[in-house]
């Protein structure tokens, strides 16, 4: 082919088909890494809210036990705390802020792992003495996948121990006095 002009050679099927392959294995790449990141991201995510909440629950629960109600005629702090439930006199209401002094009341029902909350503003009300358990139904859900929670007070010390997610905690009564022998 002595004469012919060489001109611009086109692009082969076979090269189209490897440069295809290789924008194929990038792409699966950059998805897989992507796609990783963004899984990262929302247990990251997950995490920092179970912290949150976690944290937002014990703060209520330190506030109201920090304002617990001291009866004089009783001689004691008005709180019971029995397992799966918390009862107390407090001045740290969380639906009634204006309220002064509510009973603040907490139900954890294990087999739906739900905490629930209400609260009563006539606690000076007899009804509601030690065994006193309201309707779950007529309380409101205050957090649900709660892991468990259960509440002892030692009324000799004025400290409410609190396990919660595995932790223990100890809330002291500011208003707890010790009896006199």
């Amino acid at each position: 082919m002595i004469g012919e002009k060489a001109g611009p050679r086109g692009v082969t099927l076979l090269e189209l088909l490897v440069a295809m392959i290789l924008l194929v294995l990038i792409s699966t790449m950059l998805y897989s890494v992507l796609n990783a990141g963004i899984g990262f991201s929302r247990k990251g995510e997950d995490k920092l809210h179970r912290v949150e909440r976690d944290r937002s629950l014990l703060d209520l629960l330190h506030r109201q036990v920090h304002g617990a109600w001291y009866d004089m005629s009783l001689k004691k702090v008005r709180l019971v705390a029995e397992g799966d439930y918390l009862q107390l006199v407090t001045t740290a209401p969380l639906l009634n802020r204006d309220a002064g002094l509510v009973l603040a009341l907490y139900f954890y029902e294990p087999a739906e792992d739900t905490l629930y909350y209400m609260e009563k503003r006539d606690f000076y009300n007899p009804d509601y003495e030690k065994d006193y358990r309201p309707d779950r139904s007529e309380m409101e859900v205050l957090m649900k996948d709660v892991g468990g929670i259960s509440w002892v007070f030692d009324n000799d010390r004025g400290l409410l121990q609190v396990v919660y997610g595995g932790e223990d905690y100890s809330l002291t009564a500011r208003c707890w006095r010790p009896e006199k022998q």
